[in-house]
């Protein structure tokens, strides 16, 4: 029997469609017949569901087909094979996972899922074709609504008509935003995780970095410089963080403070404090918390507010812990230090921020294909330079991005951040040249296929041998602060 008929009612409360789209999803149009079997299917599965639990996606798999078999015997309805499993995807989409975005969420090219509107196309973002038009979308505001609270429910979170927002992260690691009237009409974003972490060969192949600019973070790193990353919404921030903590031994200790969990290291000896504004718990109290946990590294997550900032500041200034990171909304350095010093942070203090890197979104146009590319790239990395007669300190830039090379290169030599790096390691100029050179080249080589773990592994076991047997010990410091005495010991 075919049930291919006109669609004039919409059973689901989402819909894959048959209108044009530059991104459709494997599963063909349902008719409104195939809408009522799979809305049928599922009333049944629910009333099972009552009395014995399923757990797993495969036994709802299974139970899906054994009602779906169980009606079409019941009813008369004759399906051929290829209808038999569409309208299992379907039907189990409806019940167990999350309607029209099931298929969205499984695919790894994809960066973000926006549902714009009841009744609109939903848009995804794609990683080498950006945003995209597909063929799905919420017909009613219930099915959008249940899908928000399915996802909310696993992190305990639920959006209402009291609370019309929700803000949450994803046992996966994916960022959902959603929003209902009166604040919007019905949107919801999703920013996906991804399953395979960025890494630092990664950032050299997409020509995010270059193999110079890493191997001179990796040394500052090292060096206990505080970092800063800075750059405008999507460019990359977290992942780059992330990345740069491959440099990072893994004998550390490494606190971090967030109030969405979003940085993911690859450290065992890491704690994560969370902060929450439902129980009252501010970012500050967790960094003054985190000093008295006696950290050798601290991230602040996503410096946004005034606090949030200050509470970086004062990790910092505290000289407490060796160095300290975040990220940061702004589109250069000098513009980190203006939004900064506007949201009340004293100029001196901007002092202690030791590194701004910039990594910015931006699109290349290429005049003789007439084609724009979004790419992301490092444009900036700066230090700050102490001005005493300066509303803001000065900003020594050490790479810059070269748009004919499409490439961040060196761009000042001279900087006080490599004469304490020098210092910290009893190193002269010429022999931190030499070493940055070997580094250079080590990541060249890197293999971008490696996992995230297999690139951690090379360049803990490179900087074993290399500071082992190559490296002067640094001049002495006090007890505990040193990067030798405490990783090498």
């Amino acid at each position: 029997m075919s049930m291919r008929k006109g669609i004039d009612k919409n059973f689901l409360g989402w819909r894959i469609g048959g209108w044009k789209s530059e991104y459709s999803v494997g599963m063909p149009e349902l008719s409104k017949e195939e809408e009522e079997v799979v809305e049928e299917v599922a009333a049944r599965f629910r009333d099972c569901s009552r009395h014995s639990e399923i757990r797993d996606k495969q036994g709802v798999r299974k139970q899906v087909g054994r009602l779906l078999a169980s009606h079409c015997v019941e009813s008369g309805l004759e399906v051929d094979e290829e209808q038999r499993r569409y309208l299992i995807r379907a039907a189990v989409a409806h019940v167990y996972g999350f309607s029209a975005l099931d298929e969205l969420l499984s695919d790894p090219e994809l960066e973000e899922i926006a549902v714009i509107g009841i009744g609109a196309p939903i848009f995804v973002y794609h990683r080498k074709k950006g945003w995209l038009r597909t063929n799905c979308a919420f017909e009613n505001e219930e099915a959008l609504v249940d899908v928000i609270n399915k996802m909310g429910r696993k992190v305990g979170r639920r959006i209402t008509l009291q609370k019309p927002r929700l803000n949450a992260v994803l046992p996966d690691g994916s960022r959902i935003h959603a929003s209902i009237p009166p604040i919007s009409s019905y949107e919801l974003t999703i920013r996906k995780f991804r399953c395979n972490p960025i890494h630092v060969a990664d950032l050299i192949a997409y020509r995010t970095f270059s193999a110079e600019a890493l191997a001179f973070l990796w040394l500052m790193m090292q060096a206990d410089a505080s970092i800063l990353i800075a750059g405008n919404t999507a460019s990359g921030k977290t992942s780059t963080m992330n990345a740069l903590f491959q440099f990072i031994s893994p004998k550390e200790r490494i606190l971090i403070t967030e109030e969405t969990p979003e940085i993911n290291i690859p450290h065992e000896h890491k704690v994560k404090l969370l902060a929450s504004d439902e129980i009252g718990v501010s970012m500050k109290e967790l960094v003054a918390d985190s000093l008295r946990m006696r950290p050798d590294r601290v991230i602040v997550g996503e410096a946004r507010t005034a606090e949030e900032v200050k509470a970086l500041l004062e990790t910092m200034t505290s000289g407490q812990a060796r160095g300290s990171y975040a990220t940061f909304h702004a589109q250069s350095a000098r513009e980190t230090l203006v939004r900064m010093r506007s949201l009340g942070v004293l100029s001196i203090d901007l002092e202690s921020l030791g590194l701004i890197v910039v990594q910015r979104r931006m699109m290349k146009y290429d005049a003789k294909s007439r084609r724009s590319t979004e790419i992301r790239r490092c444009t900036e990395i700066g230090e700050m330079v102490p001005c005493a007669d300066c509303s803001l300190p000065k900003i020594n830039i050490l790479f810059k991005y070269d748009s004919k090379q499409d490439a961040v290169v060196r761009s000042n030599k001279k900087a006080a951040v490599i004469d304490r790096a020098c210092e910290s390691f009893g190193m002269s100029r010429r022999e931190f040249g030499a070493e940055l050179k070997s580094r250079e080249k080590f990541l060249g080589g890197l293999d971008p296929e490696s996992s995230f773990e297999e690139i951690t592994e090379e360049i803990r076991k490179f900087s074993f041998a290399n500071y082992e047997e190559s490296i002067p010990k640094p001049k002495a410091k006090p007890a505990g602060i040193g990067f030798f005495n405490s990783v090498f010991e």
